[in-house]
């Protein structure tokens, strides 16, 4: 079994740009392996890259994952930040022209959230 597959974890969420041509993009994780998606029309069909091998700090049994879109037109980049089972927090950027993503940058290693953790001044 690949890396993750056992740990069963599955998530999807989804960011829609009405003004970027109707089209959605997409982050899922599936048996501990993200990915990104795009669609470029309502309804349409997506296309799925697995971002397991993007190079940096690749997270090894994601669980959990949230995408964003910055602001911007076009040409804004996409935020995709997973959590894994063992508690560690991975983010990667993604660049997109209008509805498609068009690449991916390596992963980064962000702060892990721990019990007591309080927002500072």
């Amino acid at each position: 079994m690949p890396p993750g597959v056992e740990n069963g974890c599955f998530e999807i969420d989804t960011v829609r740009q009405e003004a970027a041509g109707g089209g959605a993009f997409y982050a899922a994780v599936s048996f501990g392996i993200p990915y990104v998606g795009d669609e470029t029309s309502p309804g349409g069909a997506i296309d799925w890259d697995d971002l397991s091998d993007e190079g940096g700090a690749v997270p090894v049994g994601a669980c959990g994952v949230s995408i964003d879109v910055g602001p911007g037109g076009d040409g804004s980049d996409i935020f995709i930040d997973v959590i894994t089972t063992s508690g560690t927090v991975h983010g990667i950027t993604c660049s997109r022209m209008g509805s498609v993503i068009t690449s991916c940058g390596t992963w980064v290693l962000r702060a892990t959230p721990m019990p007591g953790d309080t927002l500072g001044p």
